[in-house]
């Protein structure tokens, strides 16, 4: 996997709302194998997990800052917690089935949902809540038979074994104490950082392309570290 920062990376479209097609196209361009046919097939933790390395690898860091608000109406206090990428970047390598067990006590197999199933659920576009869930256990039940009525237990089983597709950080609020579960939509969180990152490039352009009147590749082919030292220079001059 390379980090985002040449020439070609700054088509990306990161202001399309198709975040599958997105998430498809990145990790085809940035990793290793680079089939779009291999990324859709892959369990959407494992595409998130690539995605957080493809930050990590970009913003040259380890853990990620975040701050949360506490939910206590009394309290409401801002505080700051960290997430280690180092680790939530790490595949698992397990993408067999996940065994439900329904409140009948019945056992349930199901697989883990894969790009190319959150393509297929976004553009059938489902008329309500409960034909999506139908859908989703059609597609998903490789072995059992279960209900909507079973949707609790089902996904309850699916959060454990994919943990990073629906995820959230135990906290507790520095000011009151109380135990406060974060919901984070990690996809989102890298998406949004890998944007910004193309910002920050192109903002880099444009300040040593009307300074030294430099092109985009002359630009780029400057490595990010001296790349700083003459952005430095440029702020010293004004």
């Amino acid at each position: 996997m390379r980090p985002l920062g040449q020439l070609g990376d700054l088509d990306i479209d990161f202001a399309g709302t198709d975040r599958p097609r997105l998430v498809t196209a990145l990790l085809a361009r940035f990793g290793e194998r680079g089939e779009p046919s291999y990324w859709w097939s892959r369990p959407v933790g494992e595409r998130i997990a690539a995605l957080l390395r493809l930050v990590a690898l970009t913003e040259g860091r380890d853990e990620l800052s975040l701050s949360a608000r506490c939910t206590v109406p009394e309290c409401v206090e801002l505080f700051e917690f960290t997430l280690p990428l180092h680790r939530l970047a790490e595949p698992d390598g397990d993408d067999g089935p996940v065994t439900a067990t329904l409140e009948s006590g019945a056992l349930v197999s199901l697989r883990r949902p894969t790009g190319e199933d959150l393509q297929r659920w976004r553009d059938a576009r489902p008329a309500s809540r409960a034909q999506a869930i139908e859908w989703m256990l059609d597609a998903l039940v490789v072995a059992g038979e279960c209900t909507a009525g079973d949707e609790p237990v089902v996904t309850a089983a699916l959060t454990e074994g994919d943990p990073l597709v629906d995820f959230t950080v135990a906290c507790r609020c520095p000011a009151c104490g109380i135990a406060i579960d974060v919901a984070i939509d990690l996809e989102e969180l890298a998406l949004r950082r890998l944007s910004a990152q193309q910002r920050a490039l192109l903002q880099q352009v444009h300040r040593m392309a009307s300074h030294y009147g430099w092109t985009e590749a002359e630009v780029l082919a400057v490595p990010p570290s001296r790349r700083a030292r003459y952005l430095a220079l440029i702020e010293d001059d004004q």
